[in-house]
């Protein structure tokens, strides 16, 4: 199971590989809430898209919940809420209706939320 991510993450440049992943989420920042859509992740961080400007090395504090399945083949819902510092901001030139494309980085994600991470990355590979 944790072969094929680790296979994954070697072929990439990053430091860890993300993986696409388009959800919408919810984050804070700046004392407010905002959401957002989650293009990709890693262990280590995930980028989106936000209508709003966010300044670089500022904290956001982001939460999503998606599907994943268990080793018997049940479905349950995983809840990821992790703080995350915001490594670049450019705009965004893609077809999405957004204005900026951010990447942030993990603050130090606990050993559970490492596993969640996994987990959910490694289902999206067998998909």
């Amino acid at each position: 199971m944790l072969d094929n991510i680790l296979n994954f993450f070697k072929k990439s440049k990053r430091a860890s590989a993300r993986l696409p992943f388009g959800v919408m989420f919810k984050y804070h920042y700046n004392n407010r809430d905002y959401m957002g859509l989650l293009k990709d992740i890693s262990v280590n961080g995930f980028g989106f898209f936000s209508s709003h400007y966010l300044e670089v090395g500022e904290e956001i504090t982001m939460e999503v919940v998606v599907d994943c399945k268990e080793p018997d083949a049940k479905l349950k819902w995983v809840v990821l809420k992790e703080k995350a510092k915001i490594r670049w901001v450019a705009l965004n030139h893609s077809s999405k209706p957004v204005d900026y494309d951010i990447g942030c980085e993990f603050i130090e994600p606990d050993n559970k939320t490492r596993e969640k991470l996994t987990t959910i990355l490694n289902q999206m590979l067998k998909a």
